[in-house]
């Protein structure tokens, strides 16, 4: 019988939209060569499928709303279940509301996985300011950001707030220039305990 490791950490980036969390859970990934999961991504690839499900997740995406919990749950577990333990993982776009960030912390208990939020701290005007600058798509819109402001400070301000009363979260200024705060995610990963 082998002995069984500590499982490998897995990390979630929040934060509000716009604020660089694709971009800072590509940079460390790559750092770690750990996979990355992003349910925005994943969101994306079901709308091009052009399915039923893509075309459901394709209003939804372009008013701006978040995903039923249920939805991002599923994909987190989906996701989880079948990394090894030996592996972590980066997540960006998990833990969005208080529901979601209630089952990653249960599943990754239960699970016995070390895990921690990084937050990366963005003001709505500079939201703003990326969002319309990177108009990725059609959502890029000063209005559809603006529903999607609400929607963070309705659901995800308190799924943060839960993991910082949980001792999950960092939080991180996200508001300097992709490398600087690619710096200071890499110093506080390089902070927590082994």
């Amino acid at each position: 019988m082998s002995a069984v490791t500590e499982p490998e950490r897995i990390y979630f980036f929040v934060g509000r939209p716009g604020s660089g969390k694709e971009t800072q859970s590509r940079l460390l990934a790559e750092k770690l060569g750990f996979p990355i999961f992003t349910t925005g991504g994943r969101f994306r690839e079901i709308i091009a499928s052009g399915s039923y499900l893509g075309e459901r997740i394709k209003r939804i995406y372009e008013e701006g709303l978040l995903m039923p919990a249920w939805v991002a749950n599923y994909m987190f577990e989906e996701f989880v279940f079948n990394l090894p333990p030996e592996k972590g993982a980066i997540f960006e776009g998990s833990g969005r509301d208080l529901e979601q960030a209630k089952v990653i912390d249960e599943v990754c208990a239960w699970l016995g996985r070390p895990y921690v939020v990084l937050n990366l701290e963005v003001s709505e005007e500079e939201v703003l300011h990326r969002s319309v600058l990177r108009a990725r798509d059609k959502t890029d819109t000063a209005a559809v950001v603006g529903t999607r402001l609400e929607e963070y400070k309705r659901l995800t301000e308190p799924a943060i707030e839960y993991f910082r009363l949980i001792g999950k979260c960092v939080d991180i200024d996200g508001s300097a220039a992709v490398e600087a705060v690619h710096k200071e995610v890499v110093r506080a990963v390089s902070a927590l305990p082994a």
